[in-house]
């Protein structure tokens, strides 16, 4: 068993109306997306998670063809249930969830830049095809390795940035007895200084430890 961390780029040109408005509204920020389910009618229940100008986002989904009913809580911060249309590459990603092929894990992140990142946990050959159910979208791979559960809790706490370098020391051999890999061996791959690297694995080491040792 594997995962895949993964964030995706739509195409905003082709992309539906509904996304492209609320990436694009300066008022409203989409948090994170609880929980996504294939309902029978082909369409999409979903619940997010969302802050800001709230009265604006019931508008635009008002004002969006693609959503058949939603229901907004809060005023400043809240969460959406919401039921829509699909596009083609996130049914097709439910399709497969719901086969069994993968789980997809709760919840997926909007990022700043207006990805959606998640993780994706299945056998290696499930996750390979993974890429090609999204046609107008790009996807970026964040990480990948061996799945190990509730391993997301402990590892919750790195930043981006101290991710990559573990993933790196990880693939590269750096924590291998003997090391098959040196400070500057990262340095290179992660185009950083060899003492940044350092700094950063020493970070991860001590929240990861933090999490084991009473």
């Amino acid at each position: 068993m594997r995962y895949m961390d993964v964030r995706m780029y739509p195409d905003w040109e082709t992309f539906p109306s509904l996304k492209q408005r609320l990436f694009r509204e300066p008022d409203i920020r989409r948090r994170k997306l609880h929980a996504l389910k294939l309902l029978d009618d082909g369409t999409v229940a979903a619940l997010a998670e969302v802050d800001g100008d709230l009265d604006r986002y019931r508008e635009i989904l008002r004002e969006t063809p693609e959503v058949r009913r939603f229901a907004v809580s809060g005023d400043e911060s809240g969460y959406c249930y919401s039921q829509i249309e699909p596009t083609a590459a996130s049914k097709a990603l439910l399709q497969r969830r719901e086969a069994g092929q993968f789980i997809v894990e709760m919840p997926m992140t909007f990022t700043d830049d207006g990805g959606l990142q998640m993780t994706i946990v299945g056998s290696e050959s499930d996750l390979t095809a993974v890429p090609d159910l999204f046609d107008d979208i790009d996807v970026e791979l964040v990480s990948t390795g061996p799945y190990v559960p509730d391993a997301g809790g402990v590892f919750s706490a790195l930043t981006d940035r101290q991710r990559e370098a573990l993933t790196t020391a990880v693939q590269l051999g750096y924590y291998e007895t003997p090391r098959e890999a040196t400070l500057d061996d990262l340095g290179t791959a992660l185009d950083i200084d060899p003492g940044t690297v350092g700094r950063h694995l020493r970070s991860v080491e001590s929240k990861v430890f933090a999490e084991f040792v009473p």
